[in-house]
């Protein structure tokens, strides 16, 4: 055997394809029970700021006692403790219990920011979930809620604390405060830490923080809950120095309020065919029969010999051509204008880049395609098919309510409505 022939009997190694991302469609069911499959584009909100979500509350969670300057919950307990203060220990347990409705900018009462924050989560996790509009409603409040306590004595840079200017020895033997001041930020000062170790006695102090936490009243200082909330934003476009922590939660709430701006329906399935009954099915018959883009669709499909059976019945499945198949599997780029239409037929107006849809399926049952079909294409008078004959609506038994031959008489309830009034909104979008 040739040194050629050998190689042929080596396996192939082939490259490992790529595993397809599959068209994400998510189930939605309209005011009127319509179904609704939605392929929903909200851009990072789902990646990259869910990330930046989840490092921010990690790190949160994970700065705490020593870590952030502060005793924590043990000092509860100890004696000399404030009546009603509460001491806790990690960063996050700081911001729960100092971001709260007492500061609301509409002083109304608001749910806490523990409540607004889990649904903030809830929102950028569950990416198997449609946004609505209501729900954006909610975290641009959350937003500027945040924002609003940038200003004044709520801001965590402007929290006052009484320290001691330095210490010395005192006339009876042990040590004492030269004076005291206020520092805002945060109260552990060198001369705080050395207060507590010599007048106070306590060996196990902790060590002084960073002195760019503390400061003056508006001050320069970033403490810790500062730099939590408000790192890379408009407030402070600087970033976070904290552990892991780089953004604040207004800068993550910032960009989920700029991304959700360019929010859009790439697909949009109304599905009839599976949805189970068609409500108002008349009224849906003549909005599509009205509707340019499938009424187009379907008259140019009327115009193709294989549409018909030898008979000039209609062949409705079975056939590359078939009239149901064909448009149902149909696709439509769509413009801004027919994206209002789309809107009102499957009630998508609090889904959230329902102002956008790019793309749009419809899933007919027979019976519905056969209504649009005599709103189409008999009330137009088009009643020839290509082969010269006469077609039917039925191919079977006949369905209620629809001619089952285009020689029929039209009956009252397919006849157009003489509108006595001007055309409705609704109306205005089919064409």
């Amino acid at each position: 055997m040739s040194w050629t022939n050998q190689l042929w009997n080596r396996p192939i190694l082939k490259a490992k394809k790529k595993p397809v991302k599959k068209k994400r469609l998510v189930n939605f069911k309209g005011p009127d029970g319509t179904k609704v499959l939605i392929d929903q584009d909200v851009g990072e909100i789902h990646t990259k700021i869910k990330k930046d979500f989840v490092t921010w509350k990690a790190a949160c969670k994970s700065l705490s006692l020593g870590a952030i300057g502060v005793v924590g919950k043990k000092a509860n307990n100890s004696v000399g403790t404030p009546p009603n203060k509460e001491y806790f220990d990690t960063l996050l347990e700081h911001l729960e219990n100092h971001v709260t409705s007492v500061a609301s900018r509409t002083d109304q009462e608001k749910p806490l920011f523990k409540e607004q924050l889990a649904n903030f989560e809830r929102i950028l996790t569950e990416d198997d979930d449609l946004i609505e509009d209501k729900e954006v409603k909610e975290i641009i409040d959350f937003t500027q809620d945040i924002s609003s306590f940038y200003e004044g004595k709520t801001n965590p840079k402007n929290i006052p604390f009484k320290v001691p200017t330095g210490v010395s020895a005192s006339e009876e033997g042990g040590f004492e405060a030269d004076g005291w001041t206020k520092v805002y930020g945060h109260y552990r000062t060198p001369q705080y830490v050395e207060y507590q170790k010599k007048a106070k006695n306590k060996k196990g102090e902790l060590k002084a923080v960073d002195d760019s936490w503390y400061g003056p009243e508006d001050g320069p200082q970033r403490p810790p809950m500062y730099q939590a909330m408000f790192s890379g934003s408009t407030k402070s476009e600087e970033k976070a120095n904290i552990g892991s922590l780089e953004l604040g939660i207004l800068g993550i709430l910032e960009k989920f309020v700029e991304e959700i701006k360019g929010a859009e329906l790439d697909l949009v399935v109304i599905d009839f065919a599976t949805g189970g009954g068609i409500s108002n099915m008349e009224q849906k018959a003549e909005m599509l029969a009205n509707f340019s883009l499938m009424r187009d669709h379907i008259k140019r499909l009327m115009k193709k010999p294989s549409t018909f059976s030898a008979s000039g019945k209609v062949a409705y499945t079975g056939s590359p051509n078939a009239l149901l198949d064909n448009t149902n599997n149909k696709v439509f780029n769509v413009s801004r204008k027919s994206s209002k239409f789309i809107t009102t037929l499957g009630g998508l107006e609090e889904v959230v880049g329902h102002e956008k849809i790019n793309k749009f399926q419809i899933r007919l049952t027979r019976p519905l395609l056969k209504l649009i079909l005599d709103k189409v294409m008999r009330e137009k008078g088009l009643f020839t098919a290509p082969n010269g004959k006469i077609w039917f609506t039925a191919d079977d038994g006949g369905v209620k309510g629809v001619l089952r031959n285009w020689g029929d008489k039209i009956p009252d309830n397919l006849k157009p409505k003489k509108k006595e009034v001007k055309k409705s909104w609704v109306a205005s979008l089919w064409s």
